[in-house]
C-alpha cells in the first residue's frame, strides 16, 4: 500500500514539473511574440519575470538585453548582467556584454577592465591547459562586436601564455588583412609559413590577392631579407623571396635567389628552371638565357636537361632577333647551335621544330630563301600525319613563299592548315595570316570578313591582333572611297614583311609628304620609327616618335610611341636618365595604358629600387 502511494506521489510530482516546464516555454514564446510584434513594454514585463529563473537565460538573453538598452534601463541591465555572470562564471559571452554596456555609456575605464579580465582568464586557461578554443571563440566574439584590437590582444595574450610564438599566426594574419595592416599581416604569414611549410601555396595565394601595389611587394621583400638573416637555414623564406621577385617582374633577382635555393635544397635546378620559363614567357629573354645556361653548366645530369637545351636556344634566338641592327654572324652561330642540338635528338617532332626555326633564320635574316624552302619542304613531307609542328612548318613555308613574292602558294598552304585545325588556335592563326595576305593585296573587305570571325577567337593574342588590324582598316578607309592611302600603307607593310626595309623607309617618307593630314599619319610615323630602329638608326627612330609624342599624343598610338621612346633610350642608346624621364611621363599621361606595368618595372630597375 505504501509503495503504491509513493508511486502516485512521484507521478503527481512529475506532472507538476512537466507542467511547470511547459508553462515556462509558453511564457518565453509569449514574451518573444510581444517582442516581435513591437509591444516592448509587455515583452519587458514578461522577460523580467523569466529572468528570475537561470535556466531561461540562454533563451531570452539577447532580446531582453536589447530591450533594457533600448528602453534606457541601464542600471537594470547592469544588475541583470552581473547576476547572470555570477550564476554563469565560465561563460565569457555575458562578461563581454557587460563590457559593451559600459562602453555604450562612455565608461571606457570600466569596459577596458572587463575586457582585459576576460582576456587574462582565457589566456591563463590556455596557458595551463594548452586549450586554444577559448582564445579563438573569444577573439571571434570581439570581432563580431567590432572590437578588433581586443581580438588581436586575445590572440597575442594566448600565444604568450602558451609560450608558443607561432600559435594563432594564421588567425592574426587574417585579422590584420581585414584591418588592412599589411606589414603586420606579412609578419604573421611568414611565421605561419615556418610552422606550416606544407601550406606555402596558401600563403603565396593570400599575398597575391592582398599585396596589389608595388609598395606592398617592396615591404614583403624587405621583411623577407630580415627573416633570412635571422634564420638563414630555412629555405621557406628563400622560396618566398624568389616568388616575390617574380611578382615584381625582377627576374634577374629571382634567378639569383633561385640559385641559392637550389644549392641549399639540391633539387636538380627545379627552381631555376621555373624562373627561366617564367622569364621566357614574360619576354625577359636574357635572364632566361642565363637561367638555362646555368642549368646546363651546373646540373649536367638534371632530369630537365633536354628542356634547358631547348629553351636556351629559344632564348638565344629571341635575343638575336631583337638586337638591332641584325648581327648576321650571330644568326649563323645560332644555326650552328641548332644543328648541334639536333644531333642528339631522338624525338622526330623536336627535330622538325628545330628545322623550321633554322629555316626561318635562313629566310628572314640571311635572305637564303632556297635553303629555307628546301628545309621546310622536307619537314612537311615527313610521314607523321596530322601534327601541330607539321602545320606550323606549312605556315612557315607559306610565309616564305610570300617573302619570295609567290602569294598564291601561300594562300593554298594557309587554307590547308585552316581546314586541318578548324576551330582550333592553329586554325585561327592560319586564318589571321590569310587575312593579312588579303590586306597586303588590297582586298580589304575580304580581310575584314576574316577579321570579324577572328575577333571572337579563343586565343587572346590572335583576337587582339585581329582587332588591331580591323581597326586600322576601318579607321583609314571609312572616309576614303578609293582606299588609295590604305593600299599604299599595306604595300609598305608587305615590303617590310619581305625584308625590304630601305625601300619601305623611302615609301613612308613619300606618304608623309603626300598625306600630312590623313588619319593614318600617326601609323606611318610609328612604322617608320620601328623600321629605323631595326636598321640601327636610333636617332631617326626617336625623331619619328617625337612627331607622335608632340603632335599626335592624343591618338591611339600615343602611349605606344612614348613607351617605345623609353625602350630605345634604355636598351639601344643606354641613356638611363632620359629613359627614366620618359617612363615617368608615360605613368603620368597614360594611367590606363597597357604599358604602365612594364614602364613602372623598368623605371624601378633604372632607379635601383630592386637593389
Amino acid at each position: 500500500m505504501l509503495t503504491t502511494m509513493r508511486k502516485t506521489a512521484l507521478f503527481l510530482f512529475m506532472i507538476l514539473i512537466t507542467s511547470a516546464a511547459f508553462s515556462q516555454v509558453d511564457a518565453i514564446a509569449l514574451a518573444n511574440e510581444y517582442y516581435e510584434q513591437g509591444e516592448f513594454e509587455k515583452a519587458l514585463t514578461e522577460y523580467k519575470k523569466l529572468a528570475k529563473n537561470n535556466s531561461n537565460i540562454p533563451r531570452i538573453h539577447d532580446n531582453y538585453l536589447k530591450l533594457l538598452l533600448s528602453e534606457e534601463e541601464f542600471k537594470e541591465a547592469e544588475k541583470y548582467l552581473k547576476g547572470v555572470i555570477k550564476d554563469n562564471p565560465e561563460n565569457f559571452f555575458y562578461k563581454v556584454d557587460l563590457g559593451m554596456l559600459y562602453k555604450s555609456q562612455k565608461e571606457e575605464g570600466k569596459s577596458e577592465q572587463v575586457f582585459d579580465d576576460i582576456i587574462a582568464e582565457q589566456a591563463k586557461d590556455a596557458g595551463e591547459n594548452q586549450k586554444t578554443n577559448g582564445i579563438r571563440f573569444l577573439a571571434q566574439v570581439f570581432f563580431e562586436k567590432n572590437l578588433r584590437e581586443k581580438a588581436l590582444e586575445t590572440y597575442q595574450q594566448g600565444r604568450k601564455a602558451m609560450n608558443r610564438p607561432e600559435m594563432f599566426s594564421l588567425e592574426l594574419a587574417n585579422a590584420y588583412q581585414l584591418m588592412n595592416q599589411k606589414q603586420e599581416m606579412v609578419l604573421e604569414y611568414l611565421i605561419f609559413s615556418k610552422s606550416q611549410p606544407q601550406n606555402l601555396s596558401y600563403v603565396k595565394n593570400s599575398f597575391q590577392r592582398v599585396l596589389t601595389e608595388p609598395e606592398d611587394l617592396d615591404t614583403l621583400e624587405t621583411t623577407l631579407y630580415d627573416f633570412i638573416q635571422k634564420d638563414a637555414g630555412n629555405p621557406i623564406y628563400n622560396d618566398l623571396l624568389v616568388w616575390t621577385h617574380l611578382q615584381q617582374k625582377n627576374f634577374a633577382a629571382a634567378l639569383r635567389q633561385a640559385r641559392a635555393l637550389d644549392r641549399r635544397l639540391q633539387n636538380n635546378a627545379e627552381n631555376i628552371i621555373n624562373v627561366g620559363l617564367i622569364a621566357f614567357r614574360n619576354q625577359e629573354y636574357k635572364t632566361a638565357q642565363k637561367a638555362f645556361d646555368y642549368v646546363l653548366t651546373e646540373f649536367p645530369d638534371s632530369p630537365s636537361k633536354n628542356l634547358a637545351q631547348r629553351y636556351v636556344l629559344l632564348a638565344d634566338e629571341e635575343v638575336v632577333k631583337q638586337t638591332y641592327p641584325v648581327d648576321t654572324t650571330a644568326i649563323r652561330s645560332l644555326i650552328v647551335k641548332y644543328d648541334a642540338y639536333k644531333e642528339n635528338l631522338r624525338d622526330v617532332f623536336n627535330i622538325i621544330d628545330a628545322n623550321r626555326r633554322v629555316a626561318h633564320l635562313y629566310a628572314f635574316y640571311l635572305n637564303e630563301i632556297p635553303k629555307a624552302i628546301e628545309i621546310l619542304t622536307e619537314n612537311v613531307n615527313q610521314p607523321v600525319g596530322k601534327h601541330r609542328v607539321i602545320a606550323e612548318s606549312k605556315m612557315d613555308l607559306a610565309d616564305i613563299y610570300l617573302l619570295n613574292e609567290e602569294p598564291w602558294e601561300s594562300i593554298l598552304l594557309y587554307a590547308q592548315v585552316e581546314r586541318m585545325f578548324k576551330d582550333e588556335p592553329l586554325g585561327y592563326e592560319a586564318k589571321l595570316k590569310s587575312a593579312k595576305l588579303s590586306y597586303f593585296k588590297g582586298e580589304f573587305e575580304l580581310a575584314q570578313s576574316h577579321l570579324d570571325i577572328l575577333k571572337l577567337a579563343t586565343s587572346r593574342e590572335i583576337a587582339n591582333d585581329a582587332l588591331n588590324l580591323s581597326i586600322l582598316i576601318k579607321n583609314n578607309t571609312v572616309f576614303d572611297s578609293t582606299d588609295v592611302v590604305m593600299q599604299e600603307y599595306a604595300n609598305i607593310e608587305l615590303q617590310l614583311f619581305q625584308n625590304q626595309k630601305n625601300e619601305a623607309i623611302v615609301a613612308l617618307n613619300q606618304m608623309i609628304e603626300k598625306y600630312p593630314k590623313h588619319s593614318i599619319i600617326d601609323e606611318v610615323y610609328f612604322l617608320m620609327a620601328k623600321t629605323e630602329r631595326e636598321l640601327g638608326h636610333f636617332d631617326k627612330a626617336l625623331a619619328a616618335l617625337g612627331v607622335i609624342n608632340q603632335t599626335h599624343y592624343f591618338e591611339i598610338l600615343g602611349d605606344d610611341a612614348l613607351f617605345l621612346t623609353g625602350v630605345i633610350l634604355e636598351d639601344d642608346l643606354k641613356d638611363k636618365e632620359k629613359a627614366m624621364d620618359v617612363y615617368l611621363q608615360l605613368l603620368e599621361k597614360y594611367k590606363g595604358s597597357i604599358f604602365v606595368s612594364e614602364a613602372r618595372k623598368r623605371l624601378r630597375e633604372l632607379r635601383g629600387d630592386f637593389g
